[in-house]
């Protein structure tokens, strides 16, 4: 009785001493993990102003991938390697723009594919369109903060992600398109996908044009896409009113990997104003 009731002290004070000891070891992780982001946060706002001179010096009158800012820049810190990203986001089609811009919004939705019955859903979402749908969260009516509120609109999965049909793959909503932007789609930057997004007769063959003849010479105003074979008048028509040739807002990344630790920075920089309108770091 008296061995029983040893061996049951001595296993409850082994539990209770492994207990502590992953207490104690949470705790420690914890703490160096705080340790990182503070640092990390150091380096990032170290960086900053860098990213900022790169932007606030590149040509005034046109933004294309063949600027400094659109170039990544790896270099070494005192706590890490850190990497830091320029990305324009006006190379995107802003989700706010829907209610003002129905045709290329009907074109994007019908181009990857997408249902337009959740078009009308973005539309009453965002308060463009009275009416109401079935939903389990209560209708914003108001704009987008950021694009993953699409899954409260009640797109599907793969509409958001992308979707193969056939031998054909189809983008998701995520990879086209931004909530922070001019609401005119640069098109010196923007994405293939994008490109053959913004009207009715951009094919593939043009959309990859328009690529080929940026790379050897941006575009330094919208007209110039008539300079592309197959371009017509009747397009740039259509397509004025959401087509830029200069950017406003840029996706600023940083990465800093430090030890067994990697933390990463993300801005967005409105450039007009010359201030920060989203800031996050995990």
């Amino acid at each position: 009785m008296t061995l029983v009731l040893t061996l049951i002290l001595f296993l409850s004070a082994s539990l209770l001493l492994l207990d502590l000891y992953t207490t104690v070891k949470n705790a420690q992780v914890a703490l160096q993990q705080v340790y990182a982001k503070t640092q990390a946060l150091y380096v990032f706002r170290s960086a900053l102003p860098l990213a900022l001179a790169i932007l606030r010096t590149d040509d005034p009158s046109v933004d294309h991938l063949g600027e400094r800012w659109a170039y990544p820049l790896s270099f070494k810190t005192e706590r890490g390697e850190l990497t830091l990203t320029i990305y324009d986001e006006d190379r995107f089609i802003n989700l706010n723009t829907a209610g003002e811009h129905q045709e290329l919004f009907k074109h994007l939705f019908s181009s990857l594919r997408i249902e337009q019955e959740y078009l009308d859903r973005l539309l009453l979402w965002i308060g463009k369109k009275e009416g109401s749908f079935e939903s389990q969260y209560p209708i914003k009516r108001a704009p987008l903060h950021s694009k993953e509120e699409l899954l409260y609109v009640g797109f599907k999965p793969e509409d958001l992600q992308g979707k193969t049909l056939g031998e054909n793959f189809y983008p998701g909503l995520w990879s086209l398109t931004t909530t922070f932007s001019s609401g005119r789609v640069n098109l010196n930057t923007a994405p293939l996908h994008v490109l053959t997004s913004l009207d009715r007769a951009m094919d593939y063959t043009l959309a990859s044009k328009i690529v080929e003849r940026r790379a050897r010479q941006p575009f330094r105003k919208p007209e110039d896409l008539v300079m592309v074979e197959g371009f017509t008048l009747d397009m740039l028509y259509r397509m004025r009113n959401y087509v830029d040739t200069k950017s406003r807002f840029f996706h600023v990344v940083m990465d800093l990997r430090s030890g067994g630790y990697s933390l990463s920075f993300s801005a967005i920089y409105d450039r007009q104003e010359g201030r920060f309108v989203y800031k996050k770091i995990q």
